[in-house]
């Protein structure tokens, strides 16, 4: 006698009712992993721009340029771009020219989505403008004020604030 093998398979009304199911279960959680992917953003671009400040105040505080008291011995600049926003980190007054990708006074730098909006010492940084953060050769910034900063992309839970120490 011969046995017969059985064929186990799937039919398509059991295919359809799974990816109907995977579907909804992926739309549902779609919200959910954009605000995530916003909040690693913000939270991508604070540890960078507090990284920067740092890197920059420990500088200061060796002075490589001798600059005086109430000069920049060195600073941050923030430039927002069309797809990254790039903070640098350089010797002596970060408004100058030579604190820029090929400048000879940069450090440091490090690149943010640009998506995340910034808006340091109460002025908003935007495509067409910079923010610079200089300091002196005590590590304080030369305006006096320690800025503030808040970082902004997507909904408000993602928001981040707070004073460059």
């Amino acid at each position: 006698m011969r046995s017969r093998s059985l064929q186990q398979a799937y039919t398509l009304v059991e295919l359809m009712i799974t990816l109907s199911i995977m579907s909804f279960l992926l739309l549902a959680c779609a919200p959910f992993l954009t605000d995530w992917i916003y909040s690693s953003q913000v939270k991508d671009a604070q540890s960078k721009l507090l990284a920067g400040y740092g890197l920059a105040k420990a500088l200061a505080l060796r002075n490589p340029n001798a600059a005086q008291s109430n000069q920049a011995a060195a600073g941050i600049k923030v430039v927002i771009g069309a797809t990254f926003s790039t903070v640098y980190v350089c010797k002596g007054d970060p408004s100058l020219a030579d604190c820029a990708s090929s400048g000879s006074n940069k450090l440091w730098s490090a690149d943010f989505p640009s998506a995340v909006a910034l808006t340091l010492g109460g002025s908003s940084v935007t495509a067409s403008s910079s923010a610079t953060v200089g300091l002196n050769n005590r590590g304080v910034p030369t305006t006096g004020t320690v800025p503030s900063y808040t970082l902004v992309r997507g909904v408000s839970a993602n928001d981040a604030t707070g004073s460059l120490l």
